[in-house]
């Protein structure tokens, strides 16, 4: 159990590094947030903390566990100096900096998206030329020509496809491990600092007269983005599905967007952006939500329905008068020619 005292002294000063980094310009990164994420679930317990302190002051000299339990004094008022200091990385810098690790796959999935897509459209033209055949004059050798063509088409397709879907499940795969960390933890840092803190006074004295300090505020009160983030993160739709959501609509039912933003918004996840709808597509996009709603289990549809329109701006009494218009009796020629875009995606 002392062992734990013993290794929570490196630990804090490493901690302390990490901030001082921070206030010294030094970026912060993921793996700074991964250690701090440790960090605390490694020592959140106080109990467990005094107990191990205790084995100290009962197993060692006066003197040993003195100098022991002075040194994790230092550390833990040093961090909290450096809370105190107000500015730390925010929810948002945090949740975006663990996004970014599953970033590393977006150059080998755009290219595999650009050869995927280049393929279906040589699939789909190898496909209306045997599919049309009968209706004109031809041999038998021709429709032969036409299958095979068609056959080439569909393999070449389908394995562009399926090295397509291993990078996205690479992707998720590495974001669902990131997201395991993107919770800031300094608030609770803080308040496990001054807690402990409390706790060593029961047993060290400070030698040294340290002026008192005033007393210790409580951390600011979390903003919304704040008490999103706290919550679990869900993930809607995958990015599979909203990369090639992205590359229909995003220049023409949206202005640009990144893919990351546009992402977070879809999720429902904080983001200081938001999609913006482009003149005359608010129809289009209320027929993108309904089959973007269709994805969803039930439970979770009129939920995700509701916050997306609010996001989007789009009132649900228009939505539930329009979202049909694309895939009406009589469409216009834009609208057909988005529905069938949308088939192509959704089918």
């Amino acid at each position: 159990m002392k062992d734990v005292i013993t290794t929570l002294i490196p630990r804090y000063g490493e901690l302390n590094r990490i901030y001082k980094d921070w206030f010294d310009n030094k970026g912060f990164s993921f793996e700074k947030q991964k250690f701090i994420t440790k960090f605390y679930l490694d020592y959140n317990d106080v109990t467990v903390l005094e107990t191990a302190i205790l084995e100290l002051v009962f197993h060692l000299p006066q003197e040993q566990y003195t100098l022991i339990l002075n040194s994790l004094k230092k550390e833990v008022c040093e961090n909290i100096s450096y809370y105190k200091k107000g500015c730390m990385p925010d929810e948002q810098t945090v949740y975006n900096i663990c996004f970014r690790v599953s970033e590393i796959y977006k150059e080998a999935i755009e290219e595999q998206q650009y050869k995927t897509t280049k393929l279906h459209a040589s699939l789909n033209e190898a496909y209306h030329r045997y599919d049309s055949i009968g209706y004109r004059e031809h041999t038998a050798e021709d429709e032969k020509r036409a299958e095979m063509e068609y056959e080439r088409c569909k393999d070449e397709y389908e394995e562009k496809k399926n090295k397509l879907t291993e990078l996205y499940d690479l992707q998720k795969q590495t974001r669902e491990k990131a997201l395991q960390y993107a919770k800031s933890r300094f608030n609770e840092i803080y308040r496990l600092g001054c807690h402990l803190k409390e706790t060593l006074a029961k047993y060290v004295f400070d030698e040294t007269n340290e002026p008192e300090e005033p007393a210790e505020q409580e951390p600011n009160a979390p903003n919304i983005q704040e008490e999103v983030l706290g919550t679990k993160q869900t993930e809607y739709f995958n990015m599979e599905l909203l990369s090639l959501i992205h590359v229909t609509c995003v220049g023409e039912q949206f202005e640009n967007i990144s893919e990351h933003d546009f992402y977070t918004c879809m999720n429902l996840l904080p983001s200081d952006t938001k999609p913006q709808i482009r003149p005359r597509e608010k129809i289009r996009t209320c027929y993108l939500i309904f089959l973007m709603s269709e994805k969803l289990p039930k439970q979770d549809r009129e939920n995700w329905k509701r916050n997306i329109l609010k996001i989007l701006d789009i009132e649900e009494s228009y939505y539930k008068s329009k979202y049909k218009e694309p895939v009406s009796d009589f469409p216009s020629d834009s609208n057909r020619k988005f529905a069938k875009e949308m088939d192509g995606i959704f089918r």
